[in-house]
């Protein structure tokens, strides 16, 4: 009498079905995971930014000497000096795919504070990603960095 052997397992087409079902669902969720991932880019960036900003205006303020924050739309990247010396504090690349998309109110493309951490000209800085999602960070002439979504 021969012995019955009992056989557990998974077919072929139970395999293949469940493959298909994850990757249906991994198409799905790919255009999701990389809108959410560039948004997340550009409120990072609006943060640095913003940051940046404040970091000059207390700079002004502790060391008693203008500071500015210069902008260069065109490489994407902005950098803080000392006005009275020329040295450059800090230099930063806005990472891709952020882009500065427009720069409105600021003379030269720079945010100037001064020794009470006022703001010599007011404006505007527009970031934006390839979604076309916009942060906008504002400066007052108080120097009141304000970063709106």
């Amino acid at each position: 009498m021969p012995l019955k052997t009992s056989q557990s397992g998974f077919t072929l087409a139970e395999i293949l079905v469940a493959i298909s079902i994850i990757a249906v669902m991994a198409a799905i969720s790919l255009p999701f995971y990389r809108s959410i991932s560039m948004n997340l880019s550009l409120n990072s960036a609006a943060r640095d930014l913003t940051s940046d900003l404040r970091q000059a205006q207390q700079l002004a303020v502790t060391e008693q000497i203008n500071y500015i924050l210069q902008l260069d739309q065109a490489d994407n990247k902005y950098l803080i000096k000392n006005k009275q010396t020329d040295a450059v504090i800090k230099q930063k690349n806005i990472a891709s795919p952020i882009t500065i998309l427009a720069i409105s109110g600021l003379a030269s493309s720079s945010a100037e504070f001064n020794a009470t951490g006022a703001s010599l000209s007011t404006g505007e800085i527009i970031l934006t990603n390839p979604n076309l999602r916009q942060v906008i960070i504002e400066i007052k002439p108080s120097g009141y960095v304000k970063l709106s979504n």
